[in-house]
Formats: C-alpha cells, structure tokens, sequence
C-alpha cells in the first residue's frame, strides 16, 4: 500500500472514531420527553382517580412539551394497571396512576397473588387525598350503620360493590363479626360502583370520591368513613374505627413508574405534576370531589407506602384472627 492509501485509510479510521464519540454523548444528552408519555390509570373511566388523571394528563402537557396519553386499566383496586407498568422500561414514558393502597395493601392482603411488590416502583408524586366510605342509596331502609346492620341481622342479605381486594376483607370480616350476610361484588372502579348502587344492583357501594356529588345531590347516603377520621363531605358519619371495628383504608391519588428511573426524569416529572396540579383543570376537579391537594415528594411517597404497608400487614392480621 503506498503512502497516500495508508493516509487515506487512517483518515477515514479517525473519522470513524470521531463519529462514533460523538453521536454516544448526543444520545446521552437527548432532552427528556422526547416522545408521548403514556399515563396508565388503574380505575374506570368516569371515577375520582380517572377524571383526576384526565385534568393532570391535560396540564401537565404544555410543561413538558409532549401528548401525556391516558390508558384505562383498571381492576383489582389499581392492581391491573401496577402489574403492566411494573414489567416496562423505567425511562419515564410508562407511568402509573393509582392510589396508595394499590401499592400498599394489595402486596400486604395477597402477597401470593399480587404480581408485584411494593418495591417494584418508583413512587414520583402525589396528588390529593380520597375519601373513602361505604354507602348506600338515598332511599335504602336505613340511614345509620347501626340501622344497616339491624335490617341484616332481621334476614335481609345484603350486597356490596367491591372496588378494591379490601372490600372483601372488610364484608367477610363484618359478615362474621355481627352475624349477618354482606356479599361482596367484584366492580370496576368507584363509579362502578356508583352506578350498582344507583341502579339497585348492589345495597352498599365503596368509592374514594365518585359519590360525593351524589351526596349533595341528595341521591345517596354515607353510612361510615373507612378512613381514620371523618370525612369533609359527609361529617355526621363515624369511622370504622369509632364504630369498633379495627379497621382504616386511606387512599392517596399518585403516580408511580418501574423501579429504576434517571433522577434527572424523576425531577421533570415532579416539577409537571406539581405544577400541573397547579392548572385550571385539576383545581376544578379537587374543588369538585372535593379533594384535599397533597405533594409528598419521591422520599415522603416511598416513606408513606412503607409505613401503610406495615399498618396494613397488621391490620390483615387482625382481621383474619
């Protein structure tokens, strides 16, 4: 090979060199989000956790430049929709709506039957607080638990709309305790299981926010809080636990993505749902529901899911004496 060929051919090595050195940091460098965000949400469509995902996906698309698409998979209290998420690359694209306990309780009541941990995630942001209660129809032949749980006690067998794996805990619990027949009713989300109660499928219905406008419309009545204090739309109803009973379930909205996300997407992504929350949309819908706003951050979230899952690991236990 002459001179010339042999510095030809080293120029073009160098150049080779060159090239590859350079498009590894332009990849590197590439400005999340480059792409549509997809927002799976683990409710039906129409419930609180739904329409509290649709404003948020709205407000949070102008922040960070790109489509946030929403996905509907719901069933097993947020449970579908954690187990798809929980298998998708941790890059930020693929991300989870849902609530607490979905996290919290599901791996803690069924850990056999729970395809996921509570450590398969990476837990980003919170939103507001629920308001989980049990309830029943405007015109149902009682008004107070006590009164619910004379009319079964008299034979009548009562039915329930089942959101969450806990429902059935907590109507197999009450069910043994006070000698009466509460059956569960697997449903699809609170407004499910609005529209069971409405329609006179079921008696009792659970939802963490989707029968708050039914209250003031005076179509339904709350007949206990399952949270550990009263609820802001429906004060005059006790707690479970100021009924006897050694029971709590509190919902928080949140989004989570697989376990393994950059910290430098974990922070665009707090900063859009923060001030996403911020927006028109979403504030419209906490006015409505109403829903207490709540940012925790990634380190309060994880410390939260944590010490509900202990709580909850009790709490089964007890139960289930």
């Amino acid at each position: 090979m002459t001179t010339i060929g042999k510095t030809k051919k080293l120029f073009a090595l160098a150049m080779g060199v060159l090239a590859a050195g350079l498009s590894v940091p332009a990849a590197v460098q590439a400005e999340f989000p480059e792409k549509p965000i997809k927002l799976v949400v683990g409710f039906r469509a129409g419930g609180g956790t739904d329409t509290l995902a649709t404003a948020l996906a709205k407000e949070m698309e102008p922040i960070l430049g790109q489509p946030v698409v929403k996905e509907v998979k719901a069933g097993a209290g947020g449970g579908k929709a954690a187990a798809s998420v929980k298998t998708a690359k941790p890059d930020g694209y693929t991300l989870v709506m849902a609530v607490t306990p979905t996290f919290a309780f599901n791996p803690a009541f069924a850990p056999d039957k729970t395809p996921y941990t509570k450590d398969d995630f990476d837990y980003i942001e919170s939103i507001a607080k629920a308001q989980e209660a049990v309830y029943a129809r405007a015109d149902a032949p009682y008004d107070t638990w006590a009164e619910m749980l004379a009319y079964a006690k008299k034979g009548n067998k009562l039915t329930y709309s089942a959101v969450t794996p806990f429902d059935k805990l907590l109507t197999k619990y009450v069910s043994k305790k006070e000698g009466v027949t509460i059956t569960s009713v697997p449903t699809k989300g609170g407004s499910g299981a609005v529209k069971n109660v409405l329609g006179g499928h079921t008696d009792l219905g659970f939802s963490g926010g989707a029968f708050i406008k039914l209250v003031r419309k005076g179509e339904v009545k709350v007949l206990a809080s399952l949270r550990s204090e009263r609820l802001w739309s429906a004060k005059d109803a006790p707690t479970l636990k100021e009924l006897g009973y050694p029971i709590a379930f509190e919902a928080h909205f949140m989004i989570a993505a697989p376990k393994g996300l950059p910290e430098d997407v974990k922070a665009k992504l707090v900063h859009a749902i923060r001030e996403g929350t911020k927006g028109p949309a979403v504030r419209e819908i906490l006015k409505k529901l109403p829903f207490v706003e709540e940012q925790m951050g990634p380190e309060g979230l994880v410390k939260a899911v944590n010490a509900t899952y202990e709580a909850n690991v009790k709490m089964v236990e007890s139960l289930q004496e």
